[in-house]
C-alpha cells in the first residue's frame, strides 16, 4: 500500500520550512472542500467536461504534497472526465473524496508531531 504522502519528498519540496508547509495546508483544508464539491456536482450532472476540470486543478493540488494515492484517485477522476466516460464515476469520486481525507488528516498529524 502507497504511504499518505511521501514526508521525504515533500519536505525537500518545502526546502524544510515548517512553517510555509503549515501555510501549504491550511490553502489545501480552505480549497479541497469547494473542489470536491464541484467535482459532485459536476458527477452528478453528468458535466463531464467540469469534471475534468476540476479533478484536474485538484490534481495539481495534491501533486504539491507528494501525495499519489490521492493524486491516483484525482487523475482517474479527470481521465473519466476528459474521456466521457462516467459510468463509474460515484465510485471514482469515493475514493478522492477518502484519499483527500486521509491526506489532510495525516498532514495535520505530520505539522502537529513536527511543529514545536
Amino acid at each position: 500500500m502507497l504511504e499518505v504522502f511521501d514526508k521525504k519528498a515533500l519536505m525537500e519540496q518545502v526546502d524544510g520550512d515548517m512553517e510555509f508547509l503549515g501555510e501549504t495546508v491550511a490553502m489545501l483544508d480552505e480549497d479541497c472542500p469547494a473542489l470536491l464539491e464541484q467535482i459532485r456536482v459536476a458527477a452528478a450532472s453528468g458535466d463531464a467536461e467540469g469534471l475534468a476540470h476540476s479533478a484536474h486543478t485538484l490534481k495539481g493540488m495534491l501533486a504539491n504534497f507528494c501525495a499519489e494515492p490521492a493524486e491516483l484517485a484525482a487523475r482517474e477522476l479527470e481521465t473519466m472526465g476528459r474521456e466521457g466516460r462516467l459510468t463509474d464515476v460515484e465510485a471514482a469520486n469515493d475514493r478522492v473524496e477518502r484519499e483527500t481525507g486521509r491526506l489532510r488528516e495525516a498532514l495535520h498529524t505530520f505539522l502537529r508531531a513536527e511543529g514545536p
